[in-house]
């Protein structure tokens, strides 16, 4: 099994366009720190594939929501799963680089593998000090964009929200992120129970087929066999 990642001006959709069209976005990564003097940018990529974000000449971008920013997004996989890759170019923007809340198109003008992630240079951040500016920036892709998920094979926004439940199909909490972990990727789920601070208690449960059962995006539930280490 597997997942993968989600999204104003010539580049921002207005939302009546956005529900027409039924328009979803991948988020695909974030800008990082400035590489160099000249505007380039670092790029923290989730996909479990590196060079996706290089097969598009123009990105999506917005400041990112709290909960994503620590949810992040993009793909997970089970052994024997392929890992996916996206695709599509289009025209250049004038407007500025900088996002707001909203997702808005802006030019890729170049980009290249750097260490595991990718640095880049995009229309509009012309130096560092704008280049620092956009730390944090939210990308993603139009899920149009991407090739649909193949058996076995999930976007992990389409795992978030979904109910948890043991295999007894009792519920004990739901979704609400996904983290890389090295090995494997960890589901996130927030249970009934509270914290001191009145947080949910949170359940981290390896994604591996030994843990996850089946997902029903249907249903929208997930079967999950797990019990925290005593």
């Amino acid at each position: 099994m597997r997942a993968r990642p989600t999204g104003e001006d010539a580049g921002s959709v207005p939302d009546a366009a956005v529900e027409g069209a039924a328009a979803r976005w991948v988020v695909m990564g974030r800008i990082g720190a400035p590489f160099g003097v000249q505007g380039w940018v670092r790029v923290q990529t989730y996909s479990s594939d590196p060079d996706t974000l290089l097969h598009h000449e123009r990105w999506w971008i917005r400041s990112a929501p709290a909960a994503a920013a620590a949810a992040g997004a993009a793909t997970m996989q089970r052994p024997g799963a392929r890992r996916l890759q996206g695709a599509a170019p289009a025209a250049r923007s004038s407007k500025p680089a900088l996002a707001g809340s909203e997702w808005r198109e802006i030019e890729v003008i170049d980009a290249q593998g750097h260490g595991s992630g990718l640095i880049a240079q995009l229309d509009g951040i012309d130096d560092r000090d704008q280049a620092a500016q956009a730390n944090g920036i939210e990308i993603g892709l139009l899920r149009d964009d991407l090739p649909p998920p193949e058996e076995d094979e999930f976007y992990w926004e389409d795992l978030i929200g979904l109910d948890a439940v043991d295999p007894s199909g009792r519920k004990f909490g739901v979704v609400s992120g996904l983290l890389e972990a090295g090995a494997h990727d960890v589901l996130v789920i927030d249970t009934p129970g509270r914290t001191a601070a009145g947080k949910p208690l949170q359940v981290l449960v390896p994604f591996v087929e030994r843990h996850v059962g089946e997902v029903d995006l249907a249903k929208k539930q997930v079967v999950v066999d797990w019990e925290e280490p005593v």
